[in-house]
């Protein structure tokens, strides 16, 4: 029995995806006590509604960024490993010249059609969140370059510079600015927050920016042909509605609620859901490698080498989340306490949303696989019917059972999403994508 353990886990050390992964893990987890600690920081310093406020504008970003990429976040894991498997070093400074310049004038863009939206037509916002939304549409180009920047380094397999900037030193950026706020005597409300956290984002992106250039491969000319320019952006912005949508159905809970109830209610959820920061990571920290590993295997053309990969990868997740979640529901109470007293009120969604996070580790990173393959309309098609199914079902218990309401409707969501992915990648590609909990051995396929 030791023995087949200690073969087992040898298997898994010697594996460079599960390796990437575990590197990234190590990295998030550390990542999970830092953002913990700077949303503890926030909520205790600033007004209950306030922090509401941060909390759905920052969400939403996290959202509405995607548009800004153009979906070079995505397709830098299909076309990157592809690239530097073939030796096509030109054709990859190339996709790397375009792909920046493509970000720089989405965000851009998407930036100035913000601010014009809200001088011109300012009555469609509230007013408490017209001046933040402002601040954050002066950082849409530096975050969306930030994103492309991580997706190029996750390209590249380099998950500690894909982690350890945005979600390492940015919070610790963002805590020591707000002590310096706090020191001159600043307001800690939204304004202030959001505006500390666009300027940690330019620093953060200098220093990825740098640390990446002085990483990357060097070329002597870049072959980026008008044709291949087209096809390189097409082939992003056909990613970007799936993506963005993907994007969406991660933080949909959030979002929906910050239109059902007041922001001070949002704020306990969204308390909650970052508490479960630990199996968030581990679901992430396998994302972030699979893509690559997925899109080397199809550049081999090895079906059977992609299926055990998918199969590792998915049950490295599941059997990983489970006691992350358990650790988290144990904690639970102390942790909600650290937010404030009124927060303790948010452990029945941390159960629940644990529960959903188990189910959803189940299928792995079947998106990144459908991202690897280009298949675009059914990652779409999959997602677009998870989101409907969480509008509805959210504004049906939402108002029978508050945030507690909207934590069950993300479990069945969840359920329905499973059965959905499971069925649909497994006719669409012949892969298969659940969990498998009692497989002695990856069958070819």
């Amino acid at each position: 029995m030791i023995g087949k353990l200690r073969r087992k886990a040898l298997d898994l050390v010697g594996d460079p995806g599960l390796r990437g992964a575990l590197v990234s893990i190590s990295v998030r987890i550390a990542a999970a006590f830092v953002g913990l600690a700077l949303q503890i920081l926030l909520a205790r310093l600033m007004a209950l509604e306030d922090y509401g406020i941060y909390v759905i504008l920052w969400t939403w970003v996290s959202v509405v960024g995607q548009v800004g990429v153009l979906g070079f976040y995505d397709s830098a894991a299909r076309f990157i490993p592809r690239y530097g498997r073939r030796e096509k070093h030109a054709h990859l400074a190339g996709y790397l010249a375009t792909g920046f310049r493509a970000v720089m004038m989405g965000s851009g863009l998407l930036a100035a059609l913000t601010l014009v939206f809200l001088t011109v037509l300012p009555g469609f916002v509230d007013p408490a969140f017209l001046l933040p939304l402002g601040v954050l549409a002066l950082g849409f180009p530096v975050l969306s370059l930030e994103s492309y920047l991580t997706g190029v380094s996750r390209g590249f397999g380099w998950y500690a510079l894909s982690t350890i900037p945005g979600y390492i030193l940015r919070p610790v950026l963002i805590m020591l600015g707000i002590g310096i706020a706090r020191a001159v005597g600043l307001p800690l409300d939204a304004v202030t927050v959001l505006a500390i956290v666009v300027l940690a984002s330019i620093v953060v992106l200098l220093v990825q920016a740098l640390l990446l250039r002085a990483r990357l491969p060097k070329t002597e000319r870049i072959v980026a042909t008008p044709q291949r320019r087209r096809f390189w952006l097409l082939a992003s912005v056909l990613m970007m509605p799936a993506m963005t949508a993907e994007e969406l159905f991660v933080w949909i809970d959030v979002l929906i609620l910050g239109f059902l109830v007041a922001p001070d209610e949002a704020s306990l959820y969204f308390a909650a859901q970052r508490s479960l920061s630990l199996a968030a990571f581990v679901q992430y920290g396998f994302m972030l490698v699979a893509a690559r590993g997925f899109s080397l295997s199809l550049a081999s053309a090895d079906r059977a080498g992609l299926q055990a990969q998918i199969t590792r990868s998915t049950n490295a997740t599941f059997w990983l989340t489970i006691p992350s979640v358990a650790l988290t529901l144990l904690a639970g109470y102390p942790l909600l306490a650290l937010f404030g007293p009124e927060f303790l009120a948010a452990y029945p969604c941390l159960a629940l949303l644990g529960l959903a996070y188990v189910i959803r580790a189940a299928t792995g990173q079947a998106a990144e696989l459908l991202v690897v393959q280009g298949r675009y309309r059914l990652s779409l098609l999959i997602v677009s019917i998870s989101v409907a199914t969480c509008l509805l079902l959210m504004l049906f218990l939402v108002p029978l059972w508050g945030i507690v309401g909207a934590a069950m409707a993300m479990v069945i969501v969840q359920v329905l999403r499973l059965a959905v992915v499971t069925w649909l990648v497994h006719r669409q590609t012949g892969y298969w994508v659940l969990v498998r909990l009692f497989a002695q051995r990856t069958q070819e396929v």
